[in-house]
């Protein structure tokens, strides 16, 4: 053991300073404490988390958000296997921010080590990418998924890299278990799109191997990748088989209407449409805010000193800023930002730099995947270049939020500013290369701060309504230039001083050791004083704390006193279908989520959004939730017509299409018909039904119903619960004895019930789940047992390797 630190003493050092460097950052989740997250992220999962801590089992289907979807997206604790253990030990078992950030750091320093970059250098280079401020942003906001990708994004990029330059068959495995990783991280989009980022790299090196008349070689590159690439899906069959058998059913899966309801998501398009998908682009004058951290002001909500004039005009108007200010100093083309996507001044410069000095032919790939990212960032802002990618590029349409894909560039960035510096000190170059692009950013950032209040109006999206609240905009105008101003200064002086080391190393005056210094260490403080204005230890909060912010309202309260638990709540005091907060309390038939069953949608766009109460009551809407004069004055209102859990039918009505299918609702009686789709028309010998008797939820659990029926002649009841199906999850059994059920009224269940007293169970078991869970162990054991192979097969003497693993 003593001879092995001996021998990696430089590693061993870099991973203890990644574990205090991410200890010394998140302190407080040491103590227990959480972060106060900004989105309503907890209401999602409250019911499945709830009912799993009360009895150990996991639910894929919760009732709290939009009538009732699968969790896939929500929370997925899927079954395990070796390599979510190796993924949890890459955090060292540590499964809040510490560990996360720790692990972003460690594959970023692999990747910097399969280039040889020098470990001083490495270790920077890591804190940077692991702590760009957009992970930070991520954090703070509770987008721990995406954030779980960007982070293991490094070890894919690493893979990669060294099966074409050094030994393709442990890099492919490296490659393998990053995608694993990546896909287990539960953020497809940002899987997407890293991968779109990875696309040049491909390009450049069959390029590279085609000039050297290489193909073949090239081709088994690629072909031990894509073994690869299928060992990592197998790994996570768990989850893709049961999330691509569900998104099939979303937004972003094929049409269902023919008829358009809204410009913004309708089943009559495959994906999500050009409106809805587009809703968050940057402004080009955004993407300056990759090397200025708030040039744009950074957020909607930024933090300002209590000398700002903001500050002023509270205590003017009798306000206090005792516990610090807070502005809508964000002036970009975002409807709203939480923060600013920065890469860090210096970083961003070095990487500008290093596309002039690197003489690898690599650096095409680092352009063009930055360009590529930062032009599809602008989403409708740049719509030639957009649409191209919108309808040709498979799947690229079922993602929103273009402004998204910058959570990938900074793997890239941080790569091409540290590698490159990396080169400038091991080889001098002419250091005109280095001066001139290096000066032409610093010249632009004190440019701008100087002269953008001048030919900038600065003028935000949402000025009118702040306008509305009372606010002066005069004085935020003024505030948005002095943010403006010293950011654009504070980042030109750093990447001056940077320059300055690099031109004191090319003139013998300083060492190269402590150029490396230098330019970490202010890179590091960059990107640490920026990130305070998101996570700092003020924000994290006691478990206390938090139990406040999601202590039931009066009108909740008023609620939760109903005996009976099983009914739905329409809450339109707040966003209804843009917030998840009401789902800490309710089941609700509102929610958020970007991937909600399609089916569901287009009921909102067509009849809840309309009001529509036939459509209500049959969702077993029993409470709608009304404004207030102000807040904390909520009413509630008692929906008496509700229909409840189950109901029969005395007649079915049956269509031939799915837009007459959900137009019927329009004007029809729920608690008389059922509308029917003529694809189940054989389901139903008779369309007409003598109702009687009594059916009534007996038990109920996220993933199983169970409810009695008595009558004295066979009917239809229709379930005022979602239908996902045919044969994804939901099982039927009338005295536990399988049967089939039908959809009815365009998103409900229907299921015949004979005569006489009877147990009926809806139980959620989906066959994906259990057929991908053993895919994934089988190959979890195959790419694991491949890596420890040859794993222990390089390090044995090339004369002893038990297979020869000579690179191409």
């Amino acid at each position: 053991m003593q001879a092995f630190i001996k021998k990696n003493w430089t590693h061993v050092l870099a991973i203890l300073i990644f574990f205090v460097f991410s200890m010394m950052n998140f302190y407080p989740a040491m103590q227990g404490k959480k972060l106060n997250y900004t989105d309503s992220v907890v209401g999602m999962s409250k019911e499945v988390k709830d009912y799993e801590k009360a009895t150990g089992e996991v639910s894929y289907w919760t009732n709290s958000m939009f009538g009732g979807m699968p969790t896939y997206y929500i929370y997925g604790n899927y079954p395990k296997d070796a390599v979510d253990y190796l993924s949890y030990g890459s955090r060292l078992f540590m499964f809040n921010e510490i560990g996360k950030f720790f692990s972003g750091m460690l594959f970023f320093y692999i990747l910097m080590m399969v280039l040889g970059v020098a470990p001083t250098l490495a270790i920077f280079g890591s804190i940077c990418f692991a702590f760009c401020t957009n992970n930070l942003v991520l954090l703070e906001t509770g987008h721990g998924t995406k954030l779980n990708v960007v982070l293991y994004s490094p070890l894919i990029v690493a893979g990669l890299l060294m099966a074409f330059r050094s030994n393709k068959i442990i890099g492919s495995l490296i490659f393998a278990i990053g995608m694993a990783f990546s896909i287990k991280g539960d953020h497809p989009q940002m899987t997407y799109y890293l991968g779109l980022a990875l696309l040049p790299m491909m390009v450049v090196y069959f390029y590279k191997y085609m000039k050297e008349k290489k193909l073949a070689d090239f081709a088994k590159i690629c072909g031990f990748l894509l073994i690869g690439l299928f060992l990592a899906l197998g790994t996570t069959a768990a989850k893709i088989l049961p999330i691509k058998e569900y998104s099939e059913d979303t937004m972003r899966g094929k049409p269902i209407l023919k008829q358009e309801a809204s410009t913004f998501s309708s089943s009559s398009v495959e994906g999500l449409s050009w409106d809805y998908a587009m809703n968050w682009s940057n402004g080009k004058v955004d993407l300056l805010q990759s090397f200025i951290p708030f040039a744009v002001g950074g957020s909607n909500n930024h933090n300002l000193s209590k000398d700002s004039n903001f500050a002023k005009f509270l205590r003017k108007n009798g306000m206090s800023t005792r516990n610090g200010v807070q502005a809508p100093i964000y002036w970009g083309k975002l409807p709203s930002t939480s923060g600013t996507i920065y890469f860090g001044a210096i970083v961003f410069m070095l990487f500008f730099i290093s596309i002039f000095t690197l003489n690898d032919k690599l650096k095409w790939w680092l352009l063009t995947a930055a360009l590529l990212t930062l032009l599809l960032s602008l989403g409708k802002n740049f719509e030639i270049f957009t649409r191209f990618f919108y309808d040709f590029v498979p799947l690229y349409n079922k993602f929103r939020t273009p402004n998204s894909v910058l959570s990938v560039t900074p793997v890239i960035i941080a790569l091409g500013a540290f590698w490159g510096l990396n080169e400038m000190l091991k080889n001098k170059i002419d250091f005109k290369k280095i001066l001139y692009p290096g000066l032409g950013l610093v010249i632009f950032c004190f440019g701008f701060g100087l002269l953008a209040p001048s030919f900038l109006d600065m003028v935000g999206m949402n000025d009118a309504r702040y306008a509305q609240m009372g606010y002066d905009l005069d004085v935020i105008m003024d505030d948005r230039i002095d943010v403006t101003r010293s950011s654009s200064f504070k980042s030109g002086m750093l990447m001056l001083l940077a320059l300055a080391s690099i031109w004191g190393f090319y003139k013998n005056k300083i060492k190269k050791n402590y150029v490396m210094l230098i330019i970490g260490l202010l890179s590091v403080f960059d990107l640490v004083s920026t990130n305070l204005n998101y996570v700092k230890p003020s924000k994290y909060k006691n478990n206390r704390s938090l139990q406040q912010k999601t202590q039931p309202r009066k009108v909740d309260t008023q609620i939760l006193q109903d005996n009976d638990p099983n009914y739905r709540v329409f809450d339109l005091s707040i966003p209804t279908f843009e917030s998840a907060i009401s789902s800490y309390h309710h089941k609700t038939i509102g929610g958020y989520h970007a991937a909600k069953l399609q089916r569901y949608q287009d009921l909102i766009d067509r009849h809840i959004s309309k009001n529509n109460m036939d459509v209500l009551n049959m969702l077993n809407t029993k409470y709608i939730i009304i404004r207030g004069e102000s807040e904390g004055q909520e009413q509630v209102q008692r929906n008496t017509a509700a229909l409840g859990n189950a109901w029969f039918v005395n007649t079915v009505k049956i269509v031939a299409s799915s837009d007459e299918e959900i137009e019927g609702l329009n004007d029809f009686d729920p608690l008389g018909t059922a509308i029917v789709h003529k694809e189940f028309e054989s389901y139903l010998p008779s369309k007409n039904f003598e109702k009687n008797g009594s059916i009534k939820l007996t038990s109920y659990k996220p993933n199983e119903l169970i409810y009695n029926s008595n009558t004295s002649s066979d009917q239809l009841a229709v379930f005022s619960e979602i239908w996902y199906g045919p044969d994804k999850g939901w099982k039927a059994y009338i005295n536990d004895k399988p049967v089939e059920h039908i959809r009815a009224n365009y998103v409900l269940r229907a299921l015949k019930v004979p005569a006489g007293n009877n147990t009926i169970k809806f139980e959620f078991q989906p066959d994906s789940l259990k057929t991908g869970s053993l895919v994934a162990k089988i190959c979890s054991f195959i790419m694991l047992g491949a890596l420890v192979f040859f794993g222990l097969n390089s390090m044995r003497p090339e004369d002893k390797k038990w297979l020869k693993t000579k690179s191409v």
